[in-house]
């Protein structure tokens, strides 16, 4: 269920509030999946928000599992700087925590782990990042320039050092206008696909309007859609 957060993407930030909800669906087996996205930000702070929650067959399958990631940090020449990272899963009785503190100036982050709310151990993580995946995702209208390949560095991305690579497709599979950008977080959502994610942003406000992963499992793509968007000046 990782890459469902992905659909919600990039949204302007000239906003002070924004809302977007997606749905998932996977193949034969319809909506497995709805996602809901909150960013909130002033002139020196942001926190952005998002919540998965399983649906249909996919909720019976993982006990009705709920994730979600926070992002909470400063913003600096308009770029969006993470202080901490909150990642949140649920499933049937059990709930796992993890809070990662970024030190900037020292590169290093420090993770404190809690299960079922209770404390289970603190820890120097295992790589440095200055960004978190939810960061940089805002952040890339002032990252992509010319090239055709970027390579960011961010928590939540690749497991051994949090390496995701962007570029602009050669072909927008969608065959609808818009922004076609393809992403490389090197995290599989199930054996069998490549982790790779394609996603269709509205080039007047960057807004993620369609997200694929192709050929998961080898029976069909998984594909999310914005529902529902709100913006607040």
């Amino acid at each position: 269920m990782r890459y469902i957060l992905l659909f919600f993407l990039i949204i302007s930030v000239n906003a002070k509030t924004l809302i977007a909800i997606y749905e998932a669906k996977y193949g034969i087996f319809g909506t497995i999946a709805t996602a809901k996205g909150i960013f909130e930000r002033n002139a020196t702070n942001y926190k952005i928000d998002t919540t998965v929650k399983t649906k249909g067959l996919a909720a019976a399958l993982t006990k009705h599992m709920v994730q979600k990631y926070t992002s909470i940090g400063i913003i600096k020449n308009n770029m969006l700087i993470p202080l901490k990272y909150i990642t949140y899963r649920k499933k049937g009785n059990k709930e796992y925590k993890r809070i990662y503190y970024f030190d900037h100036k020292n590169k290093i982050i420090i993770r404190k782990k809690y299960f079922n709310n209770k404390f289970d151990g603190k820890e120097k993580f295992d790589y440095y990042a200055p960004q978190d995946v939810l960061s940089l995702y805002f952040n890339l209208p002032h990252l992509l320039k010319n090239k055709k390949t970027y390579t960011f560095f961010a928590l939540g991305a690749r497991k051994s050092d949090g390496r995701v690579d962007v570029n602009f497709c050669k072909k927008n599979i969608f065959n609808e206008k818009g922004i076609c950008i393809k992403g490389n977080l090197y995290n599989k959502v199930f054996a069998g696909d490549r982790g790779i994610v394609y996603l269709l942003i509205n080039p007047n406000n960057w807004v993620t309007l369609k997200g694929i992963v192709k050929n998961v499992l080898k029976i069909g793509d998984l594909k999310g859609k914005i529902i529902y968007f709100k913006q607040v000046p």
